[in-house]
C-alpha cells in the first residue's frame, strides 16, 4: 500500500509541475492573466484532491497558494 502511495504522490508532483509550467507559459505569453491562472490551477488541485486523495496535496490547497504545488 505504501508503494502506491508513493507512486499516486510522484504521478500527482509531476501533473502538478506540468500544469503550472503551462499555466506559467500561457500568462507570459499573455493567453490569459494572472488571476486567471490562479483560479485554473486553485481548481486543479480541488480536482486532483478528490481523484487521489493525497495529505500533500491538501497541504498545498491550505497554504491559499497553488503555485506552491511545483516541487
Amino acid at each position: 500500500m505504501r508503494d502506491e502511495v508513493e507512486t499516486r504522490e510522484e504521478w500527482s508532483a509531476g501533473v502538478c509541475s506540468m500544469v503550472t509550467s503551462e499555466l506559467l507559459s500561457g500568462t507570459q505569453r499573455g493567453m490569459l492573466t494572472a488571476a486567471e491562472a490562479h483560479q485554473l490551477s486553485t481548481r486543479f488541485l480541488v480536482l486532483l484532491d478528490q481523484a487521489l486523495d493525497l495529505p500533500s496535496l491538501r497541504a498545498s490547497m491550505q497554504s491559499l497558494n497553488p503555485w506552491d504545488c511545483v516541487i
